[in-house]
């Protein structure tokens, strides 16, 4: 709207605020699949519609005086808090949460620990690897190599022969797409072996939320350098990144890269991360445990009725809280994706699963389990999707799971409200 009170023809800014309002509100009721997404709870989500928003925040814990910015000033030790608990999670020393995302943790990752015209090793696509890091490399000057194998095998020789030139600064394990994660330790003491002087990051995005509540083995623990990635997926954070070490110089390194990489780490998604880790800190074990429980719940109920669910049945199919499940082709994929859609069940398609070529389902039980499925409802959305293979689902389908829901791994927002006088 300018000067003149006047809008764009046709367009009425009230009526597409109502229009964000009514699906919102039709997306709280829903079911979400996706592995790559998870809700954040209504704790976490109160600095999104802060004035916190809006505003800088550059200083840091060692430097609480100097205020350029004073718009953070009030409550800046909410973020401290926030790294403290994540911190505690991880195990680590350090924990730098300026990325604002995982793409961004992965750019200053890597611009911090390998240099212009260096190798840097990450995993390829077709083995679970990351879609951007190859093309991403390219843009800083970096030479990719990349690393194959079944997904969660990756490693061994492969990447010894990939070491054995001596000029990779990085090895980058940005597996994303995995039943398995890989083994770290092993990747690890290949690096020592090799190639001593080479930095190994692992790119723990999706599985964040299980390695900081112990499913998976932390990778620190391991023999790497760092790991990190984004919070929003196994992790029920906001659209954040994070990176984790224990070693003085990666931190510097990470550092330096950040001030000139990164100005605004959006001090109110640095808030909701903070919120977040402290509401599930205390859970977080728990949590991760239920999440691959669920996943492993899910992948027999549906290899039981018939679909051909991707992994070893006598493991549990899976060790994340990813499922696979192979359709017939993309016009089956599609009719089973939109017949859940229409009653609030989201599933994600996935054309670039490994050893999976064509259009599949990639399925996560990460959202579900955090607002409190168990048992009885992942039982219950198995038979949903079962279901919707053959015919269209009743309009109470995601009603009769959500009933079946335990209590969430978030503050409830009845309490909320009452407590904070909201």
């Amino acid at each position: 709207m300018g000067a003149s009170g006047k809008t764009s023809p046709g367009v009425d800014p009230l009526t597409l605020g109502r229009a964000i309002a009514d699906a919102d509100r039709r997306a709280a009721h829903a079911l979400n699949l996706v592995p790559s997404e998870n809700r954040i709870s209504p704790l976490a989500a109160l600095p999104l519609g802060s004035d916190f928003y809006n505003r800088y925040f550059f200083n840091t814990a060692g430097d609480p005086l100097f205020w350029e910015f004073r718009g953070g000033e009030e409550i800046a030790h909410i973020e401290a808090l926030g790294i403290d608990a994540l911190r505690r999670m991880a195990a680590a020393r350090y924990c730098n949460v300026r990325p604002i995302s995982g793409m961004s943790a992965m750019i200053i990752t890597i611009a911090a620990l390998s240099r212009p015209g260096s190798a840097v090793v990450s995993v390829d696509q077709n083995s679970g690897g990351h879609y951007a890091t190859s093309a991403l490399l390219g843009r800083l000057g970096r030479e990719s190599r990349l690393l194959g194998g079944k997904t969660g095998e990756v490693g061994g020789p492969e990447l010894a022969d990939l070491l054995a030139p001596g000029d990779v600064d990085l090895v980058y394990v940005d597996v994303q797409n995995c039943v398995r994660t890989p083994d770290f330790r092993a990747m690890a003491a290949v690096v020592r072996d090799v190639s001593p002087g080479t930095r190994l990051y692992v790119d723990a995005s999706h599985y964040l939320g299980l390695v900081l509540g112990g499913h998976v083995v932390n990778p620190l623990a391991c023999g790497a350098d760092a790991f990190g990635g984004s919070t929003h997926k196994s992790f029920p954070g906001p659209h954040k990144g994070v990176i984790f070490t224990n070693s003085d110089d990666v931190d510097e390194r990470l550092r330096a890269a950040q001030f000139d990489l990164l100005s605004s780490h959006h001090f109110a998604e640095t808030l909701a991360l903070a919120l977040a880790a402290l509401e599930v800190e205390q859970h977080i074990g728990e949590y991760a445990r239920a999440t691959n429980d669920n996943a492993r719940r899910l992948a027999r109920a549906l290899a039981d009725a018939g679909f051909r669910v991707y992994g070893d049945s006598g493991a549990g199919y899976t060790d994340t809280h990813q499922v696979w499940v192979e359709l017939d082709g993309t016009a089956d994929a599609y009719a089973l994706s939109n017949r859940l859609a229409e009653v609030g069940i989201r599933v994600n398609l996935h054309s670039t699963l490994p050893g999976m070529p064509g259009v599949h389902l990639r399925l996560g039980s990460n959202e579900v389990t955090f607002e409190g499925a168990g048992p009885r409802a992942i039982e219950k959305l198995a038979d949903a999707l079962v279901t919707a293979r053959e015919r269209a689902l009743g309009p109470r389908t995601v009603s009769e799971i959500r009933r079946r829901f335990g209590a969430p791994f978030y503050t409830d927002p009845g309490k909320l409200r009452g407590e904070a006088g909201l």
